[in-house]
């Protein structure tokens, strides 16, 4: 019968030299593993990414560094000596 939650593959076996390997057991964990792992990712990890994405406060990094011309690192846009090399720098005008 196809009805979810009765199915049971604990009982498939293979006889290999007479030693039974008893995959069915697998088939069942990996089931159980997966639909875990399927209900705790689109029931907590989803909506929380959601959440943190839309209360986020901080400003894009990219936006507000420019690139020392000597060492070639970011550093903020206002500043005037580089923090890696300290090597004055024009600031951005």
């Amino acid at each position: 019968m196809a009805i979810p939650g009765s199915t049971d593959f604990s009982q498939l076996a293979i006889t290999i030299s007479g030693s039974d390997i008893r995959y069915g057991l697998f088939i069942n964990a990996l089931i159980a593993f997966l639909l875990v792992a399927a209900a705790l990712f689109f029931l907590v990890v989803r909506p929380v990414n959601t959440l943190m994405a839309r209360r986020k406060t901080e400003t894009d990094v990219e936006a507000t560094t420019k690139e020392c011309p000597h060492c070639v690192s970011n550093i903020p846009s206002t500043a005037s000596v580089c923090a890696f090399c300290t090597r004055d720098v024009a600031t951005a005008s």
